[in-house]
């Protein structure tokens, strides 16, 4: 796959606040931020598992069915679909996040979006959007 968030400012930040993130934060930040790519493409199959990841629910079986969905949704013909399946098994197998951990979930989302937009038109924006949102925890 390549490297959506090479030359952004997330990457940037990411990698020099490393030390500074608490790992919990981020994984709800970038489960938010999943549901915002949902908002704007939006999966069926993806609505219970975001809901689940939303809701921070705790029960074995509702994990296991969760996970089967999105592992259905990250075999699917549709790319985007795929990516952010990807995206959020990431998610709700790891709740604590590394930096590295959740360049990769970004970079799936970026993916995502490549499939329905132009780099010069998503990636300026969601760079944005990711900084304000990231960096409001990692300074906190």
């Amino acid at each position: 796959m390549k490297s959506w968030i090479a030359n952004t400012k997330i990457n940037a930040l990411l990698g020099a606040d490393s030390q500074k993130i608490d790992g919990v934060k981020v994984r709800r930040t970038l489960i938010e931020y999943c549901e915002r790519y949902q908002e704007i493409y939006p999966f069926d199959i993806l609505e219970a598992p975001l809901e689940f990841l939303k809701n921070n629910v705790n029960s074995d079986s509702q994990y296991r069915e969760m996970r089967a969905l999105l592992r259905a949704a990250a075999e699917e013909y549709c790319i985007s679909l795929n990516e952010i399946a990807d995206a959020l098994l990431d998610l709700i197998d790891t709740h604590t996040l590394t930096a590295d951990q959740a360049k990769k979930i970004i970079n799936h989302v970026f993916e995502a979006f490549s499939c329905n937009e132009s780099p010069e038109d998503f990636i300026p924006r969601e760079d944005t959007y990711l900084c304000k949102n990231l960096f409001a925890i990692t300074t906190s």
